[in-house]
């Protein structure tokens, strides 16, 4: 698919121009939104500068393309060809000789190019946009519903799987204190401090619980002092401890999925179920150009403008609330992650093409 005739390249920059004031728009939006709601945080917070608010809408922009390039296309789709339609531009370019099909090519490789732009960010730009956001709203929210909120008990889930549990993080003195060491179901360490150090943790009053064979726990050690060779900490890239689930990179849930005894049973349906999320919402790109356009090629004395808008956005925020309601079910297996997430999908893959097909 090139770009070797000056229709191609008009309606290629017609759209291009149309997508990027949308997605601008769409965006601005939302960061004015977001502003508003977390504005005493940022007046109040004097370690806030020019600089990590930059970083941090930026990173609001990865976690919500998703969301708001599919949206953009869709719109900007509609604007470029009823603009088209209603100049006589198209039935010019259709009496040339060009077919719809033709014609629809320049938007085409647009979604194209947002897919693979979301395809990418997936597995490069989107973990680490989620941890920074993750770590941003710990360090720097104060008020809003979530921030500050005092836990009994905080736990941390290591390299090799096993379960770090404590009471309070001395961020001063760089150690959890009143510590259990989950190592596994017959293995529990206890210790009253624990270094945050990944490297060597050194502990302090450490005691060993071994299960015996009456399936009883009994102490089998106690020191004074203990460093720790097996336990590893992980880097703590989001400020919670551990990196969750859904802010691993894609071939980094792939190699999860593929090797289920690294996951819980609680874990895999989760690890599953966004793997699939992140494979296939991508391709919404596609789907709304070829769902949107065909509407838009039909000629008609007064063309149902408004409408055709409505009934697309309505349409739109409801598959997205769908795939939502989807995520939810499929990570708690309620349903299986492959219905929950690929058959919405698949439906609306089906209807698309067969009407796309029956209208041009």
């Amino acid at each position: 698919m090139n770009l070797n005739q000056i229709w191609k390249r008009y309606l290629f920059r017609e759209m291009l121009k149309m997508f990027l004031l949308f997605l601008g728009c769409f965006f601005f939006l939302y960061g004015l939104i977001d502003y508003s709601l977390h504005m005493q945080d940022f007046i109040l917070d004097k370690k806030i500068q020019i600089g990590h608010l930059i970083t941090y809408y930026t990173a609001q922009f990865i976690k919500r393309s998703e969301l708001l390039i599919p949206l953009a296309l869709l719109i900007a789709t509609l604007k470029v060809l009823f603009s088209l339609n209603r100049r006589g531009e198209l039935i010019a370019l259709q009496a040339s000789g060009i077919s719809s099909r033709t014609i629809l090519k320049p938007l085409f490789l647009l979604g194209l190019l947002a897919v693979g732009f979301n395809l990418i960010s997936s597995e490069y730009l989107l973990p680490s946009s989620l941890n920074r956001l993750d770590k941003f709203r710990k360090d720097h929210f104060r008020h809003s519903r979530h921030a500050n909120r005092k836990d009994p008990v905080h736990m941390l889930t290591l390299k090799d799987r096993s379960k770090l549990i404590y009471k309070e993080e001395d961020k001063e003195n760089h150690v959890y204190t009143d510590v259990f060491w989950v190592r596994s179901m017959d293995e529990i360490w206890h210790m009253t401090s624990l270094s945050t150090d990944p490297v060597h943790p050194k502990a302090l009053f450490v005691d060993k619980l071994i299960r015996n064979t009456e399936g009883n726990f009994e102490k089998a050690e106690s020191l004074d002092q203990y460093t720790f060779t097996k336990l590893q900490l992980e880097v703590d890239p989001t400020g919670k401890g551990f990196i969750p689930l859904e802010n691993r990179k894609v071939s980094e849930l792939f190699r999860l999925c593929l090797k289920k005894e690294r996951l819980t049973s609680y874990e895999y349906p989760q690890a599953l179920t966004y793997l699939l999320f992140k494979l296939s919402i991508p391709f919404l790109s596609i789907l709304v150009i070829a769902a949107a356009a065909p509407s838009c090629l039909k000629h008609h004395r007064n063309l149902p403008i408004l409408f055709t808008y409505t009934i697309f956005l309505f349409g739109f925020i409801a598959f997205f609330a769908l795939m939502d309601a989807a995520v939810i079910l499929g990570e708690n297996l309620t349903i299986s992650p492959y219905l929950a997430i690929l058959l919405p999908l698949a439906l609306l893959s089906i209807i698309t093409s067969i009407y796309y097909r029956k209208s041009l």
